[in-house]
């Protein structure tokens, strides 16, 4: 999906004999994906993707990580982000529920991951509107910008 104009670029059938990873390539090999910057969930955060993305489509990435990737995981959780300075916040309020956001990006080097030069930490606070407990849900992803 292009996230501007929200128009479905590609889109194909998953057999239920494999899952979505498989069909990756061959979905957005028909697209040219110069210049493009390329989101995918956590799913697609694979090494042959990242590789392939940034080598052969000559496009960016920004990658969820989550447990799939147990050492670029631990490396994202273990940078000093108490040090590294909020980039964006944000506050929202609606589904029933208030959520606060904070994003902190870093450049690093040395990640286990093909052409990963940053690395982001999306903290969210969220509570129930009708409530007084708060919930800390910590994202991670990587990007080759």
């Amino acid at each position: 999906m292009d996230h501007t104009s929200r128009a479905v670029l590609a889109q194909t059938q998953v057999d239920a004999t494999t899952n979505e990873i498989t069909g990756f390539q061959p979905l957005l090999d028909g697209l040219d994906l110069a210049g493009r910057v390329v989101t995918a969930d956590a799913m697609h955060t694979q090494h042959a993707h990242a590789d392939w993305l940034v080598s052969i489509k000559h496009a960016a990435y920004v990658l969820i990580v989550k447990g799939n990737q147990p050492t670029l995981h631990h490396q994202l959780s273990t940078l000093p982000w108490p040090d590294i300075p909020e980039q964006d916040h944000t506050r929202d309020r609606g589904h029933h529920r208030v959520e606060l956001r904070r994003l902190q990006a870093t450049t690093v080097a040395g990640l286990d991951f093909p052409h990963a030069t940053q690395a982001i930490r999306i903290t969210r606070r969220v509570r129930p509107l009708t409530g007084r407990k708060w919930r800390t849900v910590i994202a991670y992803a990587v990007t080759s910008l």
